[in-house]
């Protein structure tokens, strides 16, 4: 016999199997689940930022990898570009200058021995006086080899397509052949840490002259705030030079270098490290330390040991000539050369002029110089003329320089790593901008 439906309903009553008893406390359990979870997003979303800025910045990234929105949760959200300065000058003023400069020969300024914005170093008494280097007998005479200047950025040239200086340099090697080739054995490679390739890359360059030590060593004496994104040429150099007891090995660093240069360091057996620039992982612009092992005219390549992107099995990563050269104009051709101090007639030898920081510091000018003669509109070229102004400490002039690079948008990363604006605007009394 089939009950109808009112009698079903009156008998499941009856017996406590009413659908609307259970239907109650699932809507309420939900109801409840919901609030909770609202009300922890909102403690979430106010109390996880300011913990997620405490993270190490390898832990932040590694959470917006997860999490891509956590990026708003940075303290500071990158922008594209820096503004052109408040008290910006004109470009006619920056056409003057280039138009000036182009007119005028260049006498080289003194080589300094002062590192400049290093005011930790100012105590200290070991730097040798500047020298004048003068041939003798072919080469140098001992005890003449500078030590490093600061220049923490690059140098600059004339609107003239002649690359060459205007002046004549003080000594100038007689020009050997060069194999087609080089290569340097016995360099240990070690992959970096985070913000870490500048005393990886060093650590790698020790290891030719048997340096057992790892990234930590270094790291801990060139940044000890594992967050600092940068490490400039003359820290990198103080740290060899600052060791030197105990690795019994020197360095120094210019800018303004060239590619007949770098391979004329190499095939004489002398490690050397660039700072260049990179866009990994579609990043966006930033600086990295390379250290050059060899190169192959064939290919036109030379080899690296990058501790960001590998080593190719110890064969060197290939670097064109001329991808490189651009991507290493974005600092000024800084290079950096480490030598036993027994080898430091030879190391004078292949440096030549460049002996003299002076010598370099106006060939980096009028390289930008000349850049900007062959194209205006070269951001680089106008950012590296400034710095070769700072460096001969003519800040009038940089100040202009920096200026129309400024108006020609620099990428956002690019004072983490070069100074010359700040010392630049901070001389001619542009506090505002310094601050900006």
């Amino acid at each position: 016999m089939t009950l109808s439906g009112a009698r079903r309903r009156q008998q499941a009553r009856r017996h406590g199997r009413s659908p609307g008893r259970w239907i109650r406390p699932v809507l309420m359990l939900v109801g409840a689940l919901t609030f909770i979870g609202v009300v922890g997003l909102v403690i979430l979303w106010i109390a996880f930022p300011p913990y997620f800025r405490e993270l190490p910045g390898w832990r932040q990234e590694q959470v917006i990898e997860w999490f891509p929105w956590a990026t708003y949760w940075k303290a500071t959200i990158p922008f594209n570009a820096y503004p052109t300065p408040v008290n910006s000058t004109g470009e006619d003023a920056a056409y003057q200058l280039m138009t000036q400069a182009a007119q005028t020969a260049i006498a080289p300024g003194p080589a300094s021995t002062e590192l400049p914005g290093a005011a930790d170093l100012a105590a200290d008494t070991t730097t040798p006086p500047a020298l004048t280097p003068t041939p003798t007998n072919g080469g140098l005479p001992a005890g003449m080899l500078p030590t490093f200047t600061p220049t923490d950025l690059p140098n600059l040239p004339s609107p003239t397509p002649n690359l060459g200086p205007t002046w004549t340099p003080a000594y100038v090697p007689t020009e050997q052949p060069l194999p087609s080739s080089w290569r340097l054995d016995g360099i240990r490679y070690e992959q970096q840490g985070w913000n870490n390739c500048g005393p990886t890359t060093m650590t790698m360059a020790l290891s030719f002259f048997g340096w057992m030590n790892k990234q930590d060593v270094a790291a801990k004496w060139m940044k000890p705030n594992s967050e600092d994104k940068n490490v400039s040429p003359w820290q990198m150099v103080r740290f060899v030079n600052d060791n030197s007891a105990s690795t019994n090995v020197k360095a120094l660093y210019r800018i303004g270098g060239n590619m007949q240069l770098l391979k004329r360091l190499l095939a004489n057996n002398f490690p050397v490290i660039i700072e260049e620039s990179i866009q990994p992982n579609n990043d966006g612009w930033m600086g990295h330390y390379v250290l050059l092992m060899g190169y192959n005219d064939l290919n036109q390549e030379f080899l690296s040991y990058d501790s960001f992107l590998g080593y190719n099995q110890g064969n060197g990563r290939s670097n064109p000539y001329t991808q490189m050269d651009e991507s290493w104009r974005h600092f000024n051709r800084v290079f950096i050369v480490l030598y036993p101090p027994s080898r430091e007639l030879d190391l004078r030898s292949a440096l030549g002029s460049y002996v003299d920081p002076a010598y370099a510091n106006e060939i980096a000018l009028e390289v930008a110089r000349a850049e900007i003669g062959q194209n205006y509109e070269d951001k680089w070229a106008w950012f590296n003329a400034g710095t070769a102004y700072v460096a001969m400490q003519q800040y009038e002039d940089a100040a202009i320089a920096y200026d129309q690079a400024f108006r020609l948008t620099l990428p956002f990363r690019m004072l983490w790593y070069q100074f010359g604006p700040f010392e630049a605007y901070y001389h001619v009394g542009r506090y505002d901008d310094v601050m900006a």
